[in-house]
C-alpha cells in the first residue's frame, strides 16, 4: 500500500511538471507572434524614400523666430529621425506625446502666435495621433503605417511654411501714404 502512495505522487509530480511546462511553451508562442508582427511593421529607410512630399526649410528670419522655442527643436530633430525610420518618440507612449504636443502648442513664441499656425500645429497633432494607433494597432499594416508617416512630413512641412510665410509677413514694412 506504501508503495502504491509513492507511485501515485511520482505520477502526480510529473503530470504537474508536464501541464507546467506545456502552460509555458503556450506563453512562448503568443510572444513569437506578437514579435513577429512587428517585424512585419519594421520599416527600412527605402520604405521611407518612396514618401514624396514637398520639403521646406525655415528661412533666416524663421530661424531667428523660432531660436527660442525648443520643443520646436526638439520636433525637427524626432521629424529627421522619422525620416530615417525611427518611429520610437512618436510610438512608444501616448502619454509623453500628448504632453508633448501641449508644451509645443503652449510655447509658441508670441512673435509666431498666430491662428494660422495654430491650426497647422493642430493638424499635425492629429497626424501623430493617427501614426501612434496605426503604428500600435496589431492589424495594421505596413502601408498604412507608411501613409500615415507621410501624413506627419506633409503636416510637419507645412507648418514649416506657414510659420516663413509669418515671418515673410511681418518683416514687410509697408508705409502707407498719409
Amino acid at each position: 500500500m506504501q508503495q502504491l502512495k509513492t507511485i501515485f505522487s511520482h505520477i502526480t509530480c510529473f503530470l504537474l511538471l508536464g501541464l507546467l511546462l506545456h502552460c509555458k511553451d503556450s506563453s512562448n508562442i503568443t510572444d513569437t507572434i506578437e514579435i513577429d508582427h512587428k517585424k512585419e511593421q519594421s520599416l527600412t529607410t527605402n520604405d521611407l524614400e518612396q514618401i514624396t512630399y514637398v520639403e521646406y526649410a525655415l528661412s533666416d528670419l524663421s530661424i531667428e523666430k523660432t531660436k527660442d522655442w525648443l520643443k520646436f527643436k526638439t520636433l525637427q530633430q524626432e521629424i529627421d529621425n522619422l525620416k530615417k525610420g525611427n518611429l520610437l518618440f512618436f510610438t512608444e507612449d501616448k502619454d509623453i506625446l500628448t504632453g508633448f504636443i501641449n508644451d509645443l502648442k503652449k510655447e509658441i513664441p508670441k512673435n509666431l502666435d498666430s491662428s494660422s499656425i495654430k491650426v497647422r500645429l493642430t493638424v499635425l497633432e492629429t497626424a501623430l495621433y493617427k501614426l501612434e494607433e496605426a503604428y500600435n494597432l496589431n492589424n495594421s499594416s505596413k502601408e498604412t503605417v507608411i501613409k500615415n508617416i507621410e501624413s506627419v512630413l506633409i503636416s510637419f512641412n507645412n507648418l514649416v511654411f506657414q510659420i516663413n510665410k509669418k515671418t515673410e509677413k511681418d518683416a514687410i514694412n509697408i508705409v502707407k501714404p498719409q
